[in-house]
């Protein structure tokens, strides 16, 4: 071996597995009866690299190999088989009545002479190229290669409808996928490719999730300052990838949806048509997700992630207001998402969506992107096992850990660092009862079991209704706030059980704070109750942790109620967020506002407008905007009572009932 292939093989990091089953065939260890071995993967995974590898292992054993590569000749069966006739003629397989034959029977018979005093390997690289020759190949090559013949077939697909269809060629396919390298692998690449500063490592390692050609890339820019420099500086790198990813994507309308789709987390057809504004037919929405970057999950799809961040980094340069309204279309899809079935089932995950496109804080962003989640679940907590429960509090009173964690929105490159010491991350389970809460509501308390059955969480989200409020009117924490509130808005919240009129947030708690995937499930959770129709009253710890958190949920600081219960000096604020009714609706304008999305809201169409008079067209608008009577008096400088009159007759005339249906008349197609 060559002192450049030597080095070839010191970048060679992870692939353990392929490399222990490819050293098993040669040295005759291997006994697992399949003979077609497929390597797959999206591109600049690796492909190649290890089939190249694979080569020069066989060439130090002594085995041929031969090395075909769709892109090195036509795609005609006859060109296909020449090209690896000549390569067995290489080998010095001279048999002449082999070669006087066709070429296809030229080969078998070289490789049927070639395999009876030695392993040999097949190797087919670039295959999802191959195109119509794939048939060819395997029902007149592949179904009559010799017993001793190892057959590789590397490409961004993994093998499937004729392959499998046969029981006696499935049997014989063993399936390698390749995926990204894990951080200790990418860190031993980079550390070979002379990057040795610990935040170099890190941030590329952030930035390119272990992707192999992301890795050599971003290794490959010059040693100044580029990795420190504002995101704008990479492009060059990724405009790069995204041309490998794009190669397998020629379809001009293909590659605009492949836009479109980038700026989705989660991709289906549905959502396609409403953000591209036109139809998506079924041959078309089959071809982008048969793409390799393309995969299923269970919300839909979603493009690889250095592939969406890419292409949506490419777009949002190229074309602003094109990519600015792609991104308030699908705010807006969402929005109305939750309109139609709030209050029938969670939302948790669609206002999870919403929020990825809305949200200022970085924090929040950047974990609803790293959100993999699953391996957690909530259960009420009951007198039958609330002894797990005051487990569970000793221990975090014993064992407290500081909330420690970091990270970056991949798309933006901003940072965030949240430190809270140990001692204060016991002030969130200060004072709990749970003997208490449990008797006050059987679904006010819940714990949080990982996936061996350990509590790693708690919260306590009490239902306001008749038979709590009385409770939670002397609790130091929540009376404050309702003891603020006039009669008639208490005799509101105390509806009958089991409805609730809203929720007493008391904690969320976690056994480890610095784990990250804990504290995504605490986000969702408090996402599961914002969009159901509710009062949140919440009044967490005075740390600025916490009270960032319920901002940028959307809570607002209640005016001049404060209590010192934690520590018994420190002012601590009430937070509350409504959305019961109508104000469910100004919440999502809310958050649209947020999102800059507020110039994309709809007009009145023409049809409509000549039904209106000009000052009821005004407080349609408003209340569009999510403005209560009252706030709309205040506006146009009206009393309440003259734009009731308004609302009135503009039910009348539009035909609709309430603010709901008035406001999906005109929300539910922007």
């Amino acid at each position: 071996m060559s002192g450049f292939e030597m080095r070839e093989e010191q970048f060679l990091v992870g692939r353990n597995g392929q490399h222990e089953r490819f050293n098993a065939y040669l040295t005759g260890q291997s006994n697992s009866g399949q003979s077609i071995w497929n390597i797959y993967g999206t591109a600049g995974v690796g492909k190649s690299f290890l089939l190249d590898s694979f080569c020069r292992k066989t060439r130090l054993a002594g085995i041929p190999m031969l090395h075909l590569d769709s892109r090195d000749f036509n795609h005609k069966g006859e060109q296909l088989f020449r090209q690896l006739l000549d390569q067995l003629i290489l080998l010095k397989q001279d048999d002449e009545h082999g070669l006087q034959q066709q070429p296809l029977e030229s080969c078998l018979t070289l490789l049927k002479l070639l395999s009876q005093r030695t392993r040999v390997v097949l190797a087919f690289d670039t295959y999802e190229e191959m195109g119509e020759l794939d048939g060819l190949l395997r029902e007149r090559l592949f179904k009559r290669l010799p017993d001793n013949v190892l057959l590789i077939l590397a490409g961004r697909y993994k093998l499937s409808d004729q392959w499998i269809l046969s029981p006696a060629l499935r049997e014989q396919i063993h399936y390698m996928p390749l995926g990204n390298l894990t951080d200790s692998e990418s860190e031993s690449y980079l550390r070979c490719s002379g990057i040795i500063e610990d935040h170099r490592i890190t941030r590329i390692q952030r930035k390119t999730g272990g992707h192999p050609l992301a890795l050599s890339l971003a290794a490959a820019v010059p040693l100044q300052d580029e990795w420190a420099a504002p995101p704008t500086d990479d492009t060059g790198w990724f405009d790069l990838l995204v041309k490998a990813w794009l190669r397998e994507v020629p379809d001009v309308k293909l590659r605009r949806m492949v836009e479109a789709a980038a700026i989705l987390l989660h991709v289906n057809r549905e959502v396609l048509t409403f953000i591209m504004e036109e139809e998506v037919d079924d041959l078309l929405f089959d071809a982008l997700i048969s793409l390799s970057f393309v995969r299923k999950t269970g919300r839909g799809w979603m493009l690889h992630d250095l592939m969406r961040i890419a292409a949506r980094k490419q777009l949002e340069e190229r074309t602003p207001e094109y990519f600015h309204r792609l991104m308030g279309r699908a705010a807006y899809y969402y929005a109305d998402l939750i309109r139609q079935i709030s209050g029938s089932r969670s939302t948790e995950w669609e206002v999870g969506e919403l929020f990825y496109y809305t949200t200022g804080n970085i924090m929040v962003r950047a974990l609803i992107q790293s959100s993999s989640r699953g391996q957690y679940a909530w259960e009420s907590l009951t007198m039958a096992n609330i002894g797990e429960g005051e487990a569970y509090l000793r221990s975090r009173l014993e064992a407290a850990t500081p909330l420690s964690f970091s990270g970056a929105d991949p798309e933006t490159e901003q940072t965030y660092h949240e430190f809270v010491a140990k001692e204060d991350m016991k002030l969130t389970i200060k004072g709990i009862d749970l003997h208490t809460l449990v008797r006050l509501d059987r679904q006010g308390v819940m714990l949080l079991r990982s996936g061996s059955g350990e509590a790693v969480g708690l919260a306590s989200m009490i239902p306001i209704h008749s038979e709590t409020l009385p409770y939670l009117k002397t609790d130091p924490f929540s009376a404050p706030y309702l003891s603020s509130l006039s009669t008639e808005e208490l005799k509101l919240l105390a509806v009958d059980p089991p409805g609730q009129s809203g929720w007493f947030i008391r904690t969320i708690d976690y056994k480890d704070w610095k784990n990250v995937n804990l504290i995504i499930e605490a986000m969702y959770l408090i996402f599961s109750y914002l969009c159901s129709g509710g009062l949140f009253i919440a009044s967490p710890p005075p740390l600025e942790f916490f009270q960032g958190a319920h901002l940028s949920m959307g809570f607002k600081i209640a005016p001049g109620v404060v209590h010192r219960h934690y520590d018994g000096r420190t002012l601590t604020p009430t937070f509350v967020l409504d959305t019961r009714g109508e104000k469910l609706e100004a919440f999502l304008r809310f958050l649209l506002k947020q999102g800059g999305y507020s110039s994309l809201a709809p007009s009145l169409p023409t049809g409509l407008l000549e039904r209106l008079t000009k000052r009821e067209r005004e407080v349609v608008l408003l209340a569009i905007d999510g403005q209560t009577n009252g706030e709309i008096a205040k506006t146009l400088y009206v009393s309440e009572i003259t734009v009731k009159k308004h609302v009135s007759s503009i039910f009348v005339k539009l035909a609709v009932k309430n603010r709901n249906q008035l406001i999906k008349l005109f929300t539910s197609k922007p």
